[in-house]
Order: C-alpha cells, then structure tokens, then sequence
C-alpha cells in the first residue's frame, strides 16, 4: 500500500477550514438547506483550495440516484453502434450523467451477466441497442430494474419505450426503386430470427412486393443473421434452390456485402447480373471484407445513427425526471435511400449453378 498517498479531503477537513460546523457544510455543497450567502462563498473556496470532491457513492445513497445509465450493445464492432452511443453521450453526459457502456456480443448468458452487474451497481437506467429479447429470465430481470429505453429491437409483447428506424419507409424506398428498374424477382436476405427489426424488415418486404401485384414465392426469403458469412451462405441456398432472381434485397449491409462477395467469386457481376441492396449505409463497412471488393458503393438504406441515439437519451431523461407520464414513449426516425452501384435495370440472364453441378 501506498503510505505516501495523500488523503481525500472531508466534509470535516471542509468545515475546519471555513470555520464552521460539518452540517453547514453539508448544507453549503448539497444546495439543500439554507447558509448564508458570505458563508457560503467561504465554504466554497475551501472546498476548492483542500480540493474536496463529494463521494459519488454517498451522494447516490442520498438521493437515490447515481447519474449513471447503462448501455448495452450487442457488438461494438459494428459501425453501426459507435454512432447511436455518441449521440447518447452527447445528450446524457451534457446533463450531467455517465455512462456505463457493455458489450454483450450476442451472447445471452453475457448479456444477462452485464445487465445484472449494471442493476446492482445502482444505475437510474438501461439502454438496450439491439439486444436479444428472448429470454424470459431476461425479461424477468428487465421488469425488476430501473426503466428502460429498447433500441433497434424491442420485446414482441406489451407497450415499451423504443427508438427505431421506419423499416416499413425504408423498405418502400428499396423495393420502388427495384421495381423502377424492371425488377420482380426480387429475394430477400432475413436478418436474425430473434430480431424484433428483422421480422418488422421481412413483414413489409411481403406488403410491398404484394401491393404492387408481385408474386413472392416461398424461396426467394433466406435466413440470414446480420453477418457477411451469412450473405455468403444466402447465395449458397439461392444458387440450391434455382430460383430466377434479378435483384436480392438484404437486411444489413453486412449480410448484402457477403452475398456479393459470393456472387462475384462464382463469376456473376454485380449489378450485371444481379442487384444487391443492404440496410443501413455502414460507414466503412467494406473494410471488414477479407478481400476488399470491386465496388464503389452499396445501393442501402440510411439511418441517422446519431439521432437514434439522441431520441434515446432524451426518452431516458424524460423518464427520469418523471415527465414522460405513463405512456410509453416511442421514435420512428425517418430513413432515406441511397442509391449507388450495386442496383441496375433487370437482366433476364442467369449464369448455371455451379453449386447444382457439384450437388
């Protein structure tokens, strides 16, 4: 132990040094209680030259609030996540609130591990980016804690605080632009089974091809989870199954790149032979390609990720301050189509399965 260290100065240090009783003190840095305004400034400036802190932990104890907000994403290497935590930051931390940022790279078991340590150290809430709602112990421990703000993902039941894009806007923009390049056989990339986002995301992908009058057939949906290997593998099942598609909708960026990938490395061109779009406009997304590919940019949806996270700290704080009443609050903020080299008006060529000559 270090018996150099210098000792944290107290409420008594304080107090002998202004002259005056520990109480008064108390009274001066809590802002509760009446002193003197002269005496007050004298506090103050003895505060300031001992170097006094209040205790974080005492005060917490004091006022039943320790100005922390868990945040848990589910994998922060995603591009996508950086953005929506900094625009929490930004709005948390100008109020004078910390935050505790987890984590819980898909995993349920870490996922709970977190949440239950964030709970237990006493933060005044939680924001949930993307996490799996699944689980009824999960849930369970959700119901006990402090309040929370669902982003991206929410439970499939009951009426809770969200943020979250307008996937079915979004999808519109995709599948009219397809369409306005003669597209109709159009596939579709799910995103992950337990995604409250995904099967919003495939709900409204059925609507807008039937709304138009085109015939969605059972193989044009694979299953993917978010993930460039999954792309991959969506391509593998396509090329299986035969279906005549111009034009495959995916969605996250990730899983349309992986697609691509595959696409390109059994000789199709894109869009040459077949369209690809993604969800989300990932900055830099490219970068996690093992081999970069020949594209100059992905036909996606934008999401303003920062403004995301805005709505979510503003729905945190209203919460805490008791002004959001009873109703849960929700945001569905507006998204907006990029289109880019990855989308090109339909061909009816298809190259023969390589894939079907193996098998």
């Amino acid at each position: 132990m270090n018996q150099d260290r210098k000792k944290r100065p107290s409420l008594e240090d304080v107090a002998e040094a202004a002259g005056v009783s520990r109480a008064t003190v108390a009274r001066a840095l809590s802002g509760k209680g009446y002193v003197d305004k002269q005496k007050r400034e004298v506090i103050e400036n003895a505060a300031k030259q001992l170097g006094y802190r209040t205790s974080a932990i005492a005060r917490a104890l004091r006022t039943q609030r320790s100005r922390s907000i868990g945040v848990l994403v589910a994998d922060i290497t995603n591009p996508i996540f950086p953005q929506i935590v900094k625009g929490i930051d930004d709005v948390l931390s100008a109020e004078g609130h910390i935050i505790f940022l987890c984590n819980t790279d898909e995993n349920t078991a870490k996922q709970f591990k977190l949440a239950s340590s964030l709970i237990d150290r006493n933060v005044d809430g939680l924001i949930l980016v993307s996490q799996n709602l699944e689980s009824e112990g999960f849930r369970n421990l959700l119901a006990g804690g402090p309040p929370c703000i669902y982003v991206n993902r929410r439970p499939l039941e009951g009426e809770y605080d969200y943020v979250g894009s307008d996937n079915e806007q979004a999808i519109e923009f995709l599948v009219e632009h397809l369409v306005g390049l003669g597209h109709r056989q159009i596939g579709f990339i799910a995103g992950s089974a337990n995604s409250s986002t995904a099967r919003e995301r495939r709900e409204f992908y059925h609507r807008a091809l039937e709304r138009r009058g085109i015939t969605m057939e059972d193989n044009f949906v694979f299953q993917g989870d978010y993930t460039i290997e999954g792309g991959r593998r969506a391509f593998v099942e396509m090329m299986q199954r035969g279906p005549a598609l111009t034009a495959v909708m995916a969605s996250n960026d990730f899983s349309a790149l992986g697609f691509i990938d595959a696409a390109q490395a059994f000789g199709l061109t894109v869009p040459g032979d077949i369209s690809v779009t993604g969800f989300d406009d990932t900055a830099g997304v490219n970068s996690f390609m093992k081999y970069p590919l020949p594209i100059k940019g992905l036909t996606t949806i934008y999401q303003s990720k920062r403004e995301i996270g805005i709505h979510a700290a503003n729905m945190m704080l209203r919460r805490l301050d008791g002004s959001a009443g009873t109703a849960p609050q929700v945001a569905i903020v507006p998204t907006n189509l990029r289109a880019r080299d990855t989308t090109g008006e339909v061909r009816l060529v298809r190259k023969k399965s390589a894939v079907q000559r193996q098998n």
